[in-house]
């Protein structure tokens, strides 16, 4: 068949190649399940819209009231490995589901954040991921009242409305740290971390589980401080300096890259000196000599799991809300020490707890 004429393809090509009306082709196009049509017509539609190229007017189907298969993901920032993975496993669930993503940074910033809300509101997509700049609980009511569906990412906020919300289960992690240091004979454990409320339940679990295997608080020191390498270094100098530890935990892998460069800078060694676990699994974490103990946290799976939940609530498929927390795995590689006199077999009982 000639080419129809046109620079773009347009569904009134669509119907003529394919042998039926307009009205056909856009019922059949736009995936409506209340107009009945053969699925001999349908395919013949389909072949058609592929053969020409078409693509829908995604604008003009939204200014008809129609999805534009849209979707925004807000992050805090773009050089934390953590949100990049984030962003790749929601691309990919997007993708497979035939919507186009919006990646922004809020660089942490609550006014740059409510820019992009109200900006992107205007530019009329479906819905949002977000991960808030802080735990300030009336982003809820502001997202709310945009009348269009969202998913908290990895920082949850106190607020009395209800919302969809995928986690890391950060204390349970952080006690399973602990748990497999002290398995490792390990009773004086440092502590350093970022001091901020989306963290916190990091300490608290360390704290937690200090407490449950009885050890003195006084020999397991915790220092905080903010989120950058040079903190990192300070705090690790001020850890190793003021407590008498074997072991230290590291609560953010951004200030792990800090924390050991000091402890090599002083002449201390890993594991032998002293044996260290880091919250976190980026690239860097596998390559050091030796390869750092770490809590892998459950990036790309974060992300999957909170597209599947806005896609679900954009196609009516689900009408509550839900709060899923994900389990982070420890990964054991050569950081730690076993100074419990059991030797190997320690080691071995201790892994294949975890990977039960």
């Amino acid at each position: 068949m000639s080419q129809l004429p046109g620079n773009r393809p347009t569904l009134k090509d669509v119907a003529y190649l394919a042998d039926t009306s307009i009205a056909t082709a856009s019922n059949v196009l736009s995936d409506r399940d209340d107009k009945y049509v053969s699925e001999e017509l349908a395919q013949r539609v389909r072949r058609a819209a592929e053969t020409l190229g078409y693509r829908p007017n995604l604008v003009a189907r939204s200014m008809k009231g129609k999805s534009r298969n849209l979707v925004a993901v807000l992050v805090p920032e773009f050089w934390n490995p953590v949100f990049t993975r984030i962003v790749v496993g929601a691309e990919q669930v997007a993708r497979e589901n035939g919507y186009l993503l919006l990646i922004c940074s809020t660089e942490g910033d609550p006014q740059r954040q409510e820019e992009y809300l109200h900006n992107l509101a205007a530019q009329q997509v479906d819905g949002y991921l977000i991960t808030p700049v802080s735990e300030d609980g009336g982003i809820i009511e502001r997202m709310a009242s945009l009348n269009l569906p969202f998913a908290v990412v990895d920082r949850p906020v106190a607020s009395s409305a209800d919302y969809d919300l995928v986690a890391y289960d950060m204390k349970s992690a952080a006690i399973r740290g602990v748990d497999y240091l002290v398995r490792h004979g390990h009773r004086r454990i440092g502590f350093i971390g970022w001091d901020a409320p989306v963290v916190r339940p990091r300490l608290e679990g360390f704290a937690l589980a200090i407490r449950d295997a009885g050890l003195n608080p006084e020999e397991c020191p915790v220092h905080l401080g903010e989120l950058s390498r040079d903190s990192g270094a300070a705090l690790a100098r001020e850890c190793i300096e003021h407590g008498d530890i074997t072991a230290l935990f590291i609560g953010h892998h951004h200030i792990g890259e800090g924390a050991m460069a000091q402890i090599a800078g002083m002449g201390i060694g890993v594991p032998d000196d002293l044996s260290v676990v880091v919250f976190g699994n980026p690239t860097w974490t596998q390559i050091v000599m030796p390869g750092l103990t770490c809590m892998d946290m459950p990036d790309a799976e974060m992300g999957r799991t909170a597209m599947e939940m806005l896609i679900a609530s954009l196609r009516g498929t689900r009408r509550t809300t839900a709060k899923v927390w994900l389990d982070c795995k420890l990964v054991e590689r050569g950081s730690v020490r076993n100074i419990s006199g059991n030797g190997t077999k320690e080691t071995k009982e201790v892994q294949n707890s975890y990977d039960a």
